[in-house]
Order: C-alpha cells, then structure tokens, then sequence
C-alpha cells in the first residue's frame, strides 16, 4: 500500500509541475544542508501527536521525503512525505516522550529529537458516529469493497484537524496552540459509536435546527458534557437518487455539538499515510450518485478537504468563534482549502483539468482576528488549570460618548468587534490588563457603521457580548416569573397553552420590577442555581401607549426564544446560541392603553439572557420608561 501511494504522489507533482510552466530551477533552494528544517528546532517540545514537519532540500529533483521515527513500534514508524521544487512537507506520528527522528531524502539524512508532552487539559473534543435506531454503521459509497473504516478516518481527520491548527496557529506567531483528543493507550482517538433511539426517517423528517437539538439532547443524556466538545458524524447521510436530495446531511455547529453528515466520508483517508494522497486522488465523483460537497470539483480530493475543513468549522463555532470575512480563515469557505496545508499543488478536477500551483498565502488558516480568540479558549488551554466561572466583565459608553471602556475581573485576552454576525476587527489586549479604552472615531471609521456587537473573552476564558451601544436603548427593566419549565428537549420549544401563559403572567406581574445594569439581562442571576440549565424563564413587561401601533421588536437570546404581546406570539426562535443583539426582527401591534410584553427565554447551559430593544416601522427608536410608558428615544 505504502509503494502505491508514493507512486501516486510522484505521478501528480511530476504533472503539476509541468503543468504550472515553473522550472524546477526557479524554484530551487539556496546551496546549504541537504536537508534543512524551516519550522522545527531539534528537541522541541509539541503537545499533539502528529507534527508536519516543513524544509527544503538541496535536491530539487525530489518528489517525496521519508520520516522514521525510531522511538516508536506503531505502524506509523515509516511515513512518507511530500517533496516539491525543493520543498517537502511530511508528517510523523509521534508517541510520548522523546521521539529519535530520520528524515531521508535519497542518500541524505537528518537527525530530529522532538518530545510529545500530552496535553494535561480536562477540556477535549469527543468524536461521535451516529447510527440510527438499527444499529447500521455503514456510510454511502461509491468505492467497491469499501472496508467502511470508519473509526479509521474518523482517527486521521480529528489527528490533521487537531495538526492542522496547531501548526497553522504557529504559523501565524500564536504557538502551536490546539485543541485536545481523546486518545487511548495506544493513542488512537477513541471513536464512540452511538445508536440514536430513533429511524434514519424520524431524523430526515425533521429541519437542521431541529435535528441538531435532537442530537444535542440524545448525546447530553449519554455523556458528560462538561468538559467536552462533540464532534457527532451520522452514519445515514444518504444521497436519494430519484430526487436529487441529501437526507442526513447538515453543517451545524454551537453549543457543544458540531454535527456533521457522512456523505463524502468515503473519500476521507483511513491512515495518516494516506493523507497527501487523499488530498491529491483525483477520481470523479458522479453527484447524481453520490453525495459530492466539493464546491463542484467533484472529485475525491476536493470532496475530502471541503467536507474535513467544513467539519473543522462547525467544530470552531462550538468554542466560541463566529464567521470572518478572511477569504482563507476556516470560519469563512477557507475550509474548501484545507488541502494545501499538507500539498503544494491543487489537483486537477472537474472545475480545472489541469493542476495548479498556489501560493504561501493562499492556504487555509484561522486569520488573526480568528486565531487571537481561539487560543484564549479554554478548550485550547492544554494544561490543567483552574478556571472561575461568571467573572464580572463590562463594556459601556463613557460619559462623553468618545470611547468605549471594557473592564474585567480577570484579564482581557481578546476585545473584538463584530458585525451582522462575522468578526470584522479586533484587539489584543496588553498582557495583564484589565481595562481598554478604544476611541469611537477611529472605530467608527473602521468599522463604517454603529451597528457592531463587542465580543470579550477574558483570561478564564470567560465570553461576553454587547451589542447596541450606539443602536438605541433596550428594555433593562423586567418583572421576572417564579414559575419554569424543564426544557430537556432541544429539538423542540417547551409545550405552551394559553392558561399557561396566563399563569406564568400572573406570576411575573405580581414580582417586584428589576432593572438590569447592562443592556444584556441576565436572566441566570434571577432563578435558583438548580434552575439555571435546561429551563426555560419567563420576563414581563407591560407597556403603555399613547395610540394603537406597530412596533418592531429586535432581539437576541441566549439560547431560544419566544415573545407574546398581549398573548399573540410574535417571535419564536428554536436555537443554542450566543446573545447578539438584533438577532431578529419582528413587528407586533401595540394597542392604545396598557400591552403586556412576555418573553420566554429557554436555556441549555452557559450564559443564559437576553437583548431586546423596540423601534416604529420606519426605524426611529423607541424607549420604555421605567413607569411603562412608550416614547420617542432622544
């Protein structure tokens, strides 16, 4: 197998090279060492297994470069590299402790001692495969005699996934800062395979959201949640031929599930040897057939670094990280790109026929803005430390309105501003410091608008986000319910009649009236510490107007929401989220007199409240006084 993909490999660079019109001379290292390191030291300490391992050589003429790792007796021992115009790229899998290296090309040799120092964390990332209530495991593929490894791939894409951000986060000056695996004695990832209680048909029934809050709820029973991240792949993805449809498939991922389809798991690679290969097999694949999530290159190799990367993504967005606006960054379609971390050259397909070379900068990567809040993660903390929980961080206008001031219980590890949902600009804070002031100015000239949500990560990794500070006031004043209700089905709203409603009602108006401090109310301070997860809370607010009107209501939960004026509902939102403002837009008729405004806002774990503020219909800002009255805001 080992002799079939170094064919493999040669034959591609020797054809994209060709087909480039660059000369090996062009392209050839300056005269030195035969074999030169450009992104490890020897004796260097990594905390992942699997090191890529970049240099050059003085042999442009190579195509592939050999690494031994003499300390180790896994079946990994021998791996084979990359070689390209004088370049090579190559990976090893190492075991723990000090880790005796060869790097071979041709007659020549370099020693390497790299030590793996495990991660210590208690935070890591849980990979789950989905079956349906049969018990099937077997993935959709067009491969003949497919051995349907699927614990196999699933192994190699979270070791390139945990790689690829480690070396790419140093890449960019962050340290070789990744998240943790769960491995065994024998540092496989352990791969739980975990029958759902229900069909293939029931899951494909319902929306993405839906599904994911099923899978969310399924797997929270299952596992400990606190200290994990779930990556969950569902074995029924299937591409229904007669329709055209995907049933099975999403790309969704918050919380603490990132939940993904197995439609294109045929073409991941079963081994770490296999991996340039992977990224460089160029056999079609017939998207009538088969599932093909390739941004239409529809082939093996495009289908495995969209669908890795992608999964990479929804994995991100479970610790915190929203979409960018850099086209590499893994939170925007850099995911597509994956490949080039590991090759030189994209293989030709369906969109191409011939290969292309690309560029240092043109491979996919966590931009600044992404990885600066990655690393303050707690999840990529990599050794055991104590964390506190709910430390006090604010962010407010000053007095004058110049300056935005952000201060914190513990240190500020990132400021950032985003905008319609995507990062667009950030800060890192001085080490140590507590307190930022950034000018609206130069802000506002940045950004090139008001509207922007603050998002703070502290050094307890701690998250906090603000939005609407030059957006108009929100409604702080609530009366908060003593009743609840248990909310253990993600997939579905709690069940709701009108006496109900008018119960919880009842409730909430009789309660004393509690302002918030911050735009964002906090509902986890106003119930009980054993009612502050998996519940849904109720506020009110009556409001009173001078005459009938329309009145837009936006808003932002942490997580799901629902909104009844004078017991119409007027918003309803199934999501695990984050709180940002302006989330969604609804109109509700206000009638002249006194409106009862109640909000439900259902809660999993983690931050748990609301942002909500009003406008008329042709978006002049409206505020409530603290007696209820509704005006003009000035």
């Amino acid at each position: 197998m080992r002799t079939h993909i170094v064919a493999m490999i040669a034959s591609v660079v020797v054809a994209c090279a060709t087909l480039s019109g660059l000369s090996a001379a062009e392209n050839a290292p300056a005269t030195g060492p035969a074999i030169r390191l450009v992104n490890y030291r020897d004796s260097e300490v990594i905390r992942f297994p699997v090191p890529l391992i970049r240099g050059v050589l003085s042999d442009p003429a190579r195509t592939s470069v050999q690494i031994i790792n003499t300390s180790s007796a896994r079946l990994t021992r021998e791996m084979t590299g990359l070689a390209y115009k004088g370049r090579f790229k190559a990976m090893t899998e190492l075991v723990p402790g000090a880790n005796k290296l060869i790097i071979r090309s041709g007659r020549d040799e370099l020693p390497l001692t790299l030590v793996y120092k495990p991660q210590t964390t208690p935070y890591f990332v849980r990979i789950v495969y989905l079956t349906d209530s049969s018990g099937n495991a077997e993935y959709q593929t067009p491969v003949e005699n497919d051995a349907q490894d699927y614990v196999g791939k699933l192994d190699t894409a979270m070791k390139i996934m945990q790689t690829f951000t480690g070396e790419r986060n140093d890449d960019l000056g962050f340290g070789r800062t990744t998240f943790n695996l769960e491995l065994d004695d024998n540092g496989k990832v352990k791969v739980h395979v975990f029958k759902q209680p229900e069909p293939a048909s029931f899951y494909y029934g319902m929306n993405d959201v839906a599904w994911w809050g099923r899978v969310a709820g399924e797997l929270e029973k299952a596992f400990p949640m606190r200290y994990a991240k779930n990556v969950a792949i569902a074995a029924y993805t299937r591409l229904d031929g007669a329709t055209g449809k995907v049933r099975g498939h999403t790309a969704l991922g918050g919380g603490a599930l990132a939940l993904f389809g197995s439609g294109n798991l045929f073409t991941w690679p079963s081994r770490l040897e296999d991996v340039q290969a992977a990224f460089m097999d160029t056999r079609p694949i017939d998207p009538k057939k088969f599932f093909s999530d390739s941004v239409g290159r529809h082939t093996f190799w495009g289908a495995a670094s969209t669908t890795i990367g992608a999964t990479l993504h929804e994995m991100s967005h479970t610790v915190g990280l929203p979409h960018t606006r850099e086209p590499y960054d893994i939170m925007t379609r850099g995911f597509d790109h994956f490949n080039r971390a590991f090759t030189f050259v994209d293989a030709p397909h369906a969109g191409n026929r011939k290969a292309v070379e690309f560029k240092d900068d043109e491979v996919a990567c966590f931009a600044p803005i992404s990885v600066a809040a990655l690393v303050a993660n707690r999840w990529l903390a990599m050794d055991a430390r104590p964390f506190k929980d709910d430390t006090e961080i604010s962010v407010q206008l000053d007095e004058q309105k110049t300056s935005i001031l952000v201060e914190s219980e513990s240190a500020l590890r990132y400021v950032g501003f985003d905008m319609q949902g995507d990062g667009v600009y950030h800060i890192v804070p001085p080490s140590g410091s507590r307190q930022m002031r950034i000018g609206l100015a130069d802000l506002r000239q940045r950004l090139q608008s008001n509207d922007f949500v603050v998002r703070i990560i502290d050094d307890q990794g701690n998250y906090r986000h603000q939005g609407g500070l030059l957006v108009g006031p929100c409604v702080q004043t609530w009366q908060f319910a003593t009743i609840t209700q248990p909310w253990t089905d993600k997939s579905a709203l709690v069940s709701m009649s009108d006496e109900m409603l008018k119960r919880i009602e009842a409730s909430a108006a009789s309660a004393k009236r509690v302002r918030s401090a911050s735009r964002f109310v906090d509902f986890a301070s106003h119930f009980p510490a054993d009612k502050r997860a998996d519940v849904a809370g109720y506020a009110f607010r009556e409001i009173t107007c001078d005459q009938a009107r329309r009145v837009k209501i936006m808003t932002g939960s942490d997580d799901a929401l629902r909104i009844w004026v004078n017991g119409k509902l007027v918003t309803q939102v199934l999501a695990l989220r984050a709180a940002q403002m302006d989330s969604e837009s609804n109109v509700a008729e206000f009638q002249a007199g006194k409106n009862s405004l109640m909000v439900e806002v259902s809660q999993g774990d983690g931050d748990w409240g609301l942002y909500l503020r009003l406008e008329d219909v042709d978006g002049r800002k409206l505020r409530v006084r603290e007696s209820g009255e509704l005006v003009e805001a000035r």
